[in-house]
């Protein structure tokens, strides 16, 4: 963010307000975030820039909408740090919040309240070879079990399913996601 722009996150403490969920021997820690502070937004808008794979684009998460989105309990997202330096982060939202998208409806356990919608989901490739996405994605799915959900679900590319949602039911198909010239597969899986 530049100096121009009002702060959106900062607390008199000028800290997020974070709960850890779990600390690895390698200084890999998971927080569930409650609200971030200007530091900690700014490194997740450059990490979704990097995940678009060009940081001159437009990144998927601006200021507004990383205040959306890294706001438990009204979304479920959780920030993984190494060395105190935000590495990745997953954000799940209800399949029921969904309810103005179109797609939702293929889901048919849309309405039951079971299912976390995976909204987005990045660990920085430097962290790739020490397993902390799937990490992640294992500390976030047993936290959302915690809570009652039974099935997380997304749309991912068919590589990407087998990588880290072996098991999966691939529910739907979509070509050219979003217009984003690639094929997703809506997928549930049971956690």
């Amino acid at each position: 963010m530049d100096n121009q722009t009002e702060s959106l996150f900062q607390e008199e403490n000028n800290k997020s307000r974070v709960d850890i969920l779990a600390i690895t021997p390698g200084d890999f820690q998971l927080e569930l975030v409650h609200q971030l502070d200007d530091k900690d937004a700014s490194a997740i808008i450059d990490l979704s820039a990097f995940q678009e794979g060009d940081l001159e684009k437009n990144a998927r998460f601006n200021a507004t909408s990383v205040r959306k989105y890294f706001h438990y309990p009204k979304t479920f997202p959780l920030l993984a740090r190494h060395k105190d330096i935000p590495v990745g982060y997953i954000v799940g939202i209800t399949l029921e919040s969904l309810n103005k998208e179109s797609w939702v409806k293929c889901d048919d356990h849309w309405g039951l309240g079971d299912t976390a919608y995976i909204h987005s989901f990045f660990v920085h490739p430097k962290y790739e070879r020490l397993n902390y996405s799937r990490i992640l994605l294992y500390v976030f799915t047993n936290w959302l079990s915690g809570l009652g959900f039974r099935f997380i679900s997304g749309h991912e590319q068919e590589e990407i399913l087998d990588k880290y949602y072996s098991s999966c039911e691939k529910i739907k198909h979509f070509e050219n996601w979003q217009n984003q010239g690639q094929d997703f597969w809506y997928f549930r899986k049971k956690i």
